[in-house]
């Protein structure tokens, strides 16, 4: 197994975590969910040196999503010292951006269909996991259920699964258009 392989979806995994600590901050989930309070105990401290510089602007975390896009960024580089592809500036941060759009996209789409399953498999439950899913999901809903409740059934599922599936799409062609390197 390629060891740049290795550091590389070690990298990912760190920026998927910063992401949804990212999400946590940008759909103000509620603290005393014990998932949250642990997620920010352990990777506040980590950015809290970069407050000065990137600070919380109407609930965006910049210095998280700095982060982010450093590890994303990091992650592309030593994926590719290991092969022979050349990249340009220019096609790291484009590849960056659009990685981290994707993966954005991913963790709402998953965070959504958790949210579904639990609402049909255990609708009175109070699992932490599965409220916290609610809660980020649950801002990305409200905007079409004013529409989209018909008899009882809520609709906005399946408009917001459509939206960011097509939003996927977008950015999977720009990335294509632009000529980036796919990376696995």
């Amino acid at each position: 197994m390629n060891p740049n392989f290795v550091i590389y979806t070690f990298i990912n995994l760190i920026s998927i975590l910063l992401s949804v600590y990212f999400f946590f901050r940008l759909f103000e989930v509620n603290f005393n969910n014990i998932i949250v309070r642990r997620s920010y105990s352990i990777i506040e401290p980590f950015l809290k040196p970069f407050r000065f510089i990137l600070p919380v602007v109407y609930r965006l975390d910049l210095s998280c999503l700095a982060m982010v896009f450093f590890f994303k960024a990091l992650g592309f580089y030593i994926f590719l010292t290991g092969s022979e592809v050349e990249f340009s500036l220019g096609e790291a941060f484009g590849w960056t951006a659009i990685s981290v759009l994707l993966m954005f996209s991913q963790i709402l789409r998953y965070g959504l269909f958790v949210s579904i399953i639990g609402s049909w498999a255990f609708p009175a439950s109070n699992n932490q996991f599965l409220s916290l899913c609610n809660s980020v999901t649950n801002v990305l809903l409200k905007p079409f259920q004013k529409f989209t409740i018909f008899g009882g059934m809520d609709f906005s599922p399946i408009i917001v699964f459509f939206l960011l599936i097509q939003i996927d799409r977008i950015l999977y062609n720009a990335k294509f258009s632009f000529g980036l390197p796919s990376l696995i």
